[in-house]
């Protein structure tokens, strides 16, 4: 695992030479952020910090997702997904695969210590828009589709599994959406929730329409601001 960390070390260093990759969130000065130095903050720096940043913005050409804008349950449930084999099994999951594979060695206190630094420690990310739609036409799609579990404002419902979903980087919103259309998220049968969204997923199955409430969602404030 030493291993690992060091070479995600050395890809999320050469990732970060030269612009900003498109979409990723300007990373603010690490020199501002001061970690406890508590077991999470060093688990963190030595295998989460490589790919989604030091500061938990993401890097989209590592298809690492900003994560401070998620709630710590959500993010529980998903590492602990990642380390149960229930995320990234699926033969075309090359994402999920590379993340399983990087957090295989947590065990529940680090988890829990991780979803408690990501939501009260790193600074909120604040992703950049990289995808083109017409977010008043998503709108009412997302009402009458989306809504009902994510909320009205996107910032969804823990209560129903269901994660929120402003402030996270579209095209991570985009990719996921795809996934589960795919049939690659949500087919583990464990996965109770993802199950639930896969099964909801073709009820909107046109890219065009997908952009447009993706450009809604992304119109929409994150629970946390900078």
């Amino acid at each position: 695992m030493r291993r690992l960390a060091t070479l995600l070390a050395l890809i999320g260093c050469l990732a970060s030479c030269g612009d900003t990759p498109p979409g990723s969130s300007a990373a603010p000065d690490v020199m501002t952020v001061s970690l406890t130095g508590s077991p999470a903050a060093m688990v963190w720096q030595a295998q989460c910090a490589a790919c989604h940043g030091a500061t938990g913005e993401g890097n989209q050409a590592l298809a690492a997702p900003a994560l401070t804008q998620l709630s710590a349950q959500y993010l529980i449930r998903q590492l602990t997904h990642f380390v149960g084999g229930i995320r990234g099994s699926h033969p075309d999951d090359n994402a999920g695969k590379r993340m399983a594979l990087s957090v295989a060695n947590l065990s529940e206190s680090d988890i829990a210590g991780l979803a408690a630094l990501i939501t009260t420690e790193l600074p909120p990310a604040q992703p950049r828009a990289t995808i083109k739609g017409d977010a008043d036409r998503g709108k009412d799609y997302y009402v009458n589709i989306c809504s009902a579990c994510h909320g009205g404002n996107a910032l969804g419902n823990d209560a129903l599994g269901a994660p929120a979903l402003a402030g996270v980087n579209d095209w991570y919103l985009q990719s996921s959406y795809q996934s589960y259309l795919n049939g690659i998220r949500g087919a583990h049968p464990d996965d109770v929730h993802g199950a639930q969204m896969a099964r909801l997923a073709p009820a909107l199955a046109n890219r065009d329409d997908i952009d447009d409430v993706i450009a809604y969602i992304a119109s929409k404030p994150p629970l946390r601001s900078p």
